[in-house]
């Protein structure tokens, strides 16, 4: 199924994302070295990730891409049935753009604007019929940041603040006619919710190796009787947060060390999902990423390499009552945010001493989570029932700079 994220007006998406419900890193470059981009400059796609790092731009630069996102999620639930096939998702293909701008005023002073899709999840089993016991679930979050950074540079040290508006949409839905168990069906509107936040950065240059910091801030979003009427319908009563899922605050450290044309990065974040409204009340915990890449570089052209790594945030709830099991089923089968390794591969081609192409892949290799849910159905046998997904995550970005 394929969705397209307009991002000047309106986000539609079925995404899932790759650490948590956050894009592994917006634009070619960072995604195709593992997602690093604290302490090492990609020109103006710097912009989505540390903005102090726009630092090394010289003049002007207009940069945009495009990523076809492909993720391949699988769903079956038991019911005291082990032969239950498993059911496909249709949300299989995202396309996701994002562009950014960034002026040098002088030699202390760099601003930009940025506009991009940066996180989202959902999948898509309308086709299934129930035969994989995944209720027809239709879930949908996309999420899109407009970011104006400006930033201070002054001998080797850099600061960057940038308020951030974010636009956002969510819905769920989920049928019940094939089930065993007797649950109202939903019939939800897709809602949006608009919330500001603030990122910042710092950068220190050493000689040949560059530290770097990163804050995103937390931003509050409300769905408006979204996910209140979906989990009441569903029978979760445990959820204190109403229709609220909040984006989480996010630190980040990084360090970039160049010897010639090489240059290798690490960076390590902290994704605060535990903290917040929402995703705290459905058992996410705070995750650690931790992203390393290299890349070697020429005046015509470059290659990059890398790899992500963060560990899943959703946790296994007491699945033999009734709400952990739901919070259980909705998890894995709506929000299946549960794969863990990527590996990236990319690189540059300058076609002209203004503009430059960047191509970018991510593979991540299939990820079996299986949770049990015999609470949803208290007549079936004692551990009869369960909910497994397979998730694997596949994306080609390609993306151009202009300096000017």
């Amino acid at each position: 199924m394929k969705k397209i994220i307009v991002l000047s007006a309106i986000t539609s998406s079925m995404l899932l994302a790759t650490n948590g419900d956050i894009m592994l890193r917006d634009g070619a470059k960072a995604s195709g070295m593992g997602g690093v981009g604290i302490a090492i400059s990609h020109g103006s796609e710097s912009l989505y990730s540390n903005p102090a790092m726009i630092k090394d731009i010289k003049n002007s630069e207009f940069s945009g891409y495009l990523t076809m996102f492909q993720p391949d999620v699988n769903a079956k639930t038991s019911f005291g049935q082990p032969t239950q096939a498993f059911g496909k998702s249709a949300a299989d293909q995202s396309f996701i753009p994002g562009f950014a701008y960034v002026h040098r005023n002088n030699e202390n002073i760099i601003w930009g604007i940025s506009l991009a899709g940066t996180a989202g999840m959902g999948t898509d089993y309308k086709n299934n019929n129930g035969t994989a016991g995944a209720f027809q679930m239709e879930t949908d979050l996309a999420i899109a940041k407009l970011s104006v950074p400006i930033a201070y540079t002054k001998n080797d040290f850099t600061i960057a603040v940038a308020p951030v508006l974010q636009y956002s949409t969510l819905q769920l839905n989920y049928q019940y006619q094939n089930s065993p168990t007797t649950f109202a069906n939903s019939d939800n509107k897709k809602d949006s919710s608009v919330g500001l936040g603030l990122t910042a950065g710092l950068a220190y240059d050493l000689g040949n190796l560059t530290l770097g910091a990163e804050y995103k801030s937390e931003i509050e979003t409300t769905y408006k009787n979204n996910i209140s009427s979906a989990i009441g319908h569903f029978g979760i009563t445990s959820i204190s947060s109403g229709d609220q899922l909040d984006q989480p605050a996010e630190f980040g450290v990084g360090a970039a060390y160049k010897m010639d044309n090489s240059i290798v990065a690490i960076d390590l974040r902290r994704v605060n999902w535990g903290e917040v409204a929402g995703y705290k009340d459905f058992g996410w915990e705070n995750q650690t990423v931790v992203a390393v890449g290299y890349e070697y570089a020429t005046p015509e052209w470059a290659v990059r390499a890398g790899y992500n790594y963060g560990k899943s945030p959703i946790t296994e709830q007491d699945g033999s009552n009734s709400n952990g099991a739901k919070i259980n089923f909705f998890n894995l089968v709506g929000f299946p945010a549960m794969v863990e390794e990527h590996y990236t591969v990319g690189g540059d081609y300058t076609l002209s001493d203004n503009l430059m192409m960047s191509l970018a892949f991510v593979y991540t290799p299939e990820t079996t989570e299986k949770f049990d849910i015999s609470g949803m159905n208290p007549a079936a046998p004692a551990d009869s029932l369960s909910a497994e997904v397979k998730h694997s995550q596949s994306a080609i970005t390609v993306g151009a700079s202009y300096k000017f």
